[in-house]
């Protein structure tokens, strides 16, 4: 899982991190735990099929 960059927009009532997290089963065991506790969340911008994968990565 890769976070690219800080999010364009951040809510005032929030606080939004930045991270980079490698393949590594701890980690992201922790993060699973995180969201299933409502500690963590995302903001999920676009979805697209895997035929649409290299387009959804171009810039628009």
């Amino acid at each position: 899982m890769t976070i690219a960059g800080p999010p364009e927009a951040q809510p005032a009532e929030c606080l939004a991190v930045d991270f980079v997290v490698e393949a590594d089963r701890a980690q992201l065991g922790d993060i699973v735990q995180r969201v299933r506790d409502g500690r963590m969340w995302t903001n999920i911008g676009k979805i697209a099929t895997l035929d649409d994968a290299v387009a959804a990565f171009q810039p628009e």
